[in-house]
């Protein structure tokens, strides 16, 4: 499908507890740029994107966003008990996302990728997707092991260029895999995270971050996670300039 022009939001999973839908081969445009296609009438300021999710186990394959205030957006934090006939049935923000690979996100004003505050962990649900014990949404299992997922979730063969930030706040239990930013004024935007549960996976594995500095808009710099933890930076790869005082650094505030 191609979505022309939508005002607010082009596609959506609005209640939280939606499961293993398939969006695929989307492409969701704002032609007349950054937020143009916002609305004030929603109530929601900022919080507007081409694609969002409350409903956080679902597909999202090969779809491409273009000029909305951000792409894809979790946006768990803004809803975190649910909405319409879900509310207080789910947690979104504990909620496993889905297969995410293959997605494009290029000229959004606030975040292209926007994976905000998620947390993925071993959550007991029904076929309706309502939590069914509210305590295997927290951080612990009842014996005191992590309930982060296993293995963990992944953000697949990613592509964002132009957006202000693409990356999250703070995020455990998801890895980025070959995943490239290309001029984004911030290549990764990243606050806070954890050692993976499944003690493997990787935060970000066999990435690129390019930036062309004959292009006005971007920078080369990646602003990492961190606290008490292991950041897991393997095998990714920088290209091009210029940086803002570091193409790597953590710990922002």
């Amino acid at each position: 499908n191609v979505i022309w022009r939508s005002f607010g939001v082009g596609l959506y999973t609005e209640d939280g507890n939606e499961m293993n839908n398939i969006i695929r081969w989307n492409a969701v445009i704002c032609p007349t740029g950054p937020l143009t296609c916002s609305v004030t009438w929603q109530g929601k300021v900022e919080a507007q994107a081409g694609i969002y999710f409350i409903g956080m186990t679902n597909h999202l394959l090969y779809n491409r966003v273009v000029g909305f205030e951000n792409g894809f957006w979790a946006a768990g934090t803004h809803h975190p008990n649910g909405q319409g006939n879900a509310k207080d049935k789910v947690c979104p923000q504990s909620t496993p996302l889905g297969q995410i690979r293959g997605n494009v996100n290029h000229d959004c004003f606030r975040f292209g990728l926007y994976l905000d505050d998620q947390h993925p962990r071993h959550v007991e649900r029904d076929a309706n997707g309502y939590i069914t014990n509210f305590a295997s949404c927290g951080e612990f299992m009842a014996n005191g092991t992590d309930n982060g997922i296993k293995p963990s979730n992944k953000i697949v063969d990613e592509f964002d260029y132009h957006n202000m930030f693409v990356g999250q706040y703070a995020m455990g239990d998801i890895s980025f895999v070959r995943y490239t930013s290309l001029n984004n004024a911030h290549a990764i935007y990243w606050k806070a995270s954890k050692n993976f549960a499944d003690g493997v996976s990787y935060h970000m594995i066999d990435c690129i971050f390019a930036n062309d500095p004959e292009d006005s808009y971007g920078q080369l710099h990646v602003y990492g996670p961190s606290g008490p933890f292991t950041f897991r930076f393997v095998n990714n790869t920088f290209v091009g300039g210029p940086t803002y005082y570091a193409a790597l650094s953590a710990g922002q505030h």
